[in-house]
């Protein structure tokens, strides 16, 4: 037959499971960290890669011609829409 007390554990016996935990979780926090170091700096490094394609792939679009003859396409077209618009307005 079981009490419904709860079973008694020494105070220092509590304090060096405490403690237990306390180093383990930091060892865990250290190999993290040194784990996730190489990946933190490959990170970077392909934000800043992807940065830069960014930047090249804006500039070779303004330099394009086939781009501007894209944009000039696409303002006549919305030129026309606006065009026929108002034509079904005035009607």
């Amino acid at each position: 037959m079981e009490t419904v007390y709860k079973k008694y554990r020494p105070a220092h016996e509590i304090l060096m499971e405490y403690y237990w935990y306390v180093d383990h979780l930091k060892l865990e926090e250290d190999i993290f960290k040194q784990e996730m170091a190489p990946l933190e700096s490959h990170i970077s490094k392909l934000y800043k890669d992807y940065e830069e394609a960014v930047i090249k792939e804006q500039e070779r679009e303004s330099k394009s011609k086939s781009a501007r003859i894209a944009r000039k396409l696409e303002q006549m077209k919305l030129t026309e829409e606006l065009i026929k618009k108002i034509k079904v307005i005035k009607a």
